[in-house]
Formats: structure tokens, sequence, C-alpha cells
């Protein structure tokens, strides 16, 4: 008998554990219950790429943050030129 999983393409570990450490698993979205799980994920990755969109465009905002990407593309668009942070 095995010790492998039956998805194990080489079936020649010594125990199950082995098999598994060989597959690099990863245990994702652990505290879900404190909020961090796919969904924050989604909503943080979402921001991140807000943020280069704008730096693509030659927009500079002051962090990361929603609030600050939205406030520089506001004031690029008011002003008719790419904000740039001061910061």
């Amino acid at each position: 008998m095995s010790n492998c999983s039956s998805g194990c393409p080489t079936q020649d570990h010594q125990s199950y554990g082995q098999c598994l450490k060989a597959k690099s698993l990863r245990v994702a979205y652990c505290q879900s219950v404190k909020g961090h799980d796919y969904t924050r994920q989604q909503k943080w990755d979402k921001n991140l790429d807000h943020y280069r969109r704008l730096v693509d465009q030659g927009i500079q905002p002051d962090n990361t943050w929603p609030a600050a990407c939205e406030r520089a593309e506001r004031i690029s668009q008011e002003a008719g030129e790419a904000y740039v942070s001061q910061i």
C-alpha cells in the first residue's frame, strides 16, 4: 500500500506527510473569521490595479489607498495635467 496521495506523480514517498510536503501545500485564508479572506484579497488587488493604472498615466497619488488615488485622479482631471504627489 502506498503512503502517497492518489494524485502523487511519483508514488515513492515513505510517508503521507512527505508526499504532502513534496507538493508544497500552503494554507490560504486561514483567518477568514477575521476578514482575511479571498474577497478582501480581491479588493486589495483591485485597489493596487487602480493605483498602477494611474501611475501608468503619469499620475502619482500620495499613497495606494483608494481615497488618495481617487483624489489624485480628480485633481488631474480638473487641472488637465497629471497630479504628482508632493510627499
